[in-house]
């Protein structure tokens, strides 16, 4: 009986919408246990976009003949980095970017396992159908967190961080005759740089600023055209976003302001 009392009460609460803030609804209104099924519910679709999102992963390196081994196996890396991003993004913090995440992974891997027509790619369709109606369903609306956050990044930090999962992506398809350390050392570095980046490191913004792009234009040299034209202009992109003035606001240190004398004493002071 209490525990009937609780879900009826809970319910009520999501029904309730502020009506000062058109932003504010979530499922956390459920007044009841961690059990509730409702809780369950995006682990499930979660869990079932990134099954579908490695199928498609599986038969996009066992049909991919016009691309080398070495480069598929750089571009999956980064296709599952996506993939974890967005599930930790809308499990653990209910983000509603990591939502359209995984909706936009999952159709591109199904996409990339279509090229083999292998009975995998018909296994990830299946998946994949399955994964975008949870994902787009409103039943996940209610999951997702709708107020914005008080201290949302910018594009141009957000760019630069996003940059270490679409580095193995971007270099895998443009070197897609074969990858070799030099392409591996661009990706490794563009990581590492966007992981300093993201923790507030100097060494985040100083690394996209002048070794990102040289190594890029060094690794363009030794790829083959198109795909060099690809990695130069990526590399050069990043220095001149790590350049612009958005990008140093986020790595700033910001002093506090020193506070205001206290002239009370001064003045009662002064007058006696």
């Amino acid at each position: 009986m209490e525990l009937g009392r609780r879900n009826r009460v809970g319910l009520r609460r999501l029904l309730q919408v502020d009506q000062g803030d058109d932003h504010y609804t979530s499922i956390s209104h459920f007044d009841v246990n961690e059990a509730h099924p409702m809780s369950r519910l995006p682990i499930a679709i979660g869990a079932t976009a990134f099954a579908s999102i490695t199928i498609g992963c599986l038969a996009f390196a066992l049909e991919s003949a016009s691309i080398a081994g070495s480069s598929a196996a750089m571009i999956i890396i980064g296709v599952l980095g996506i993939a974890l991003a967005g599930l930790s993004g809308l499990i653990l913090v209910r983000a509603p970017w990591a939502r359209w995440l995984l909706v936009a992974t999952v159709i591109a891997t199904t996409v990339l396992a279509s090229i083999g027509g292998s009975a995998l790619f018909w296994l990830a369709l299946g998946i994949s159908g399955l994964a975008v109606i949870g994902l787009l369903g409103p039943w996940l609306t209610l999951w997702v967190r709708r107020q914005p956050a008080a201290d949302r990044l910018g594009t141009v930090p957000v760019a630069l961080i996003a940059s270490g999962a679409v580095a193995p992506v971007l270099v895998g398809f443009a070197a897609f005759t074969g990858v070799g350390i030099i392409h591996w050392t661009l990706v490794v570095s563009v990581i590492a740089s966007a992981w300093a980046y993201g923790r507030g490191l100097p060494f985040g913004i100083w690394s996209f600023r002048t070794f990102v792009p040289l190594l890029g234009f060094a690794t363009a040299a030794l790829t083959t055209t198109p795909g060099a034209i690809a990695i130069a202009a990526g590399a050069l992109a990043l220095g001149a976003l790590a350049w612009s003035p958005q990008a140093r606001a986020v790595t700033a240190v910001i002093t506090p302001p020193l506070p205001a004398p206290v002239a009370g004493k001064e003045s009662s002071d002064a007058g006696g």
